[in-house]
């Protein structure tokens, strides 16, 4: 039988995180927004501090944006009987190529980086409590 871990809200922003735009915002004073960022995305790959890469089938999970909102849920295997369950969702900016994230489940904030290229692939590189964490989405 397998157990299931909750794992805390930090490793799950970064793959969530992950999560991340870049377009000019019609307001001088505001953050910018990218609608081409809004959608659903399928997991590529994440990496974590100390866990390093983890990729399907290994690991599947779920991005879904709006223009300021995130709900991300992973799922990976740490061994044949354990896999650690991620879920969080929370608000997020873009300036330029930096994202900002902020759980609202954990009142967790992660700032880092983002692309996002022609075919919908998205990466999304942020720091989370000390934690360097990367992911890669793509675009359904």
């Amino acid at each position: 039988m397998g157990r299931t871990r909750i794992v805390s809200t930090g490793a799950l922003v970064a793959v969530a995180l992950l999560a991340a735009s870049s377009c000019k915002s019609k307001s001088a004073t505001g953050p910018e927004t990218n609608p081409d960022l809004v959608g659903t995305y399928d997991l590529v790959s994440f990496t974590l501090q100390g866990l390093g890469t983890v990729a399907p089938p290994m690991a599947i999970g779920t991005l879904v944006l709006t223009l300021k909102t995130y709900d991300v849920t992973v799922a990976y295997a740490v061994s044949d009987s354990v896999t650690q369950n991620i879920a969080d969702q929370g608000t997020y900016t873009v300036s330029g190529n930096h994202w900002t994230q902020t759980s609202t489940v954990q009142n967790v904030q992660s700032v880092g980086t983002y692309s996002l290229d022609s075919s919908g692939r998205l990466s999304v590189d942020v720091t989370t409590a000390g934690q360097q964490e990367s992911t890669v989405w793509q675009k359904r």
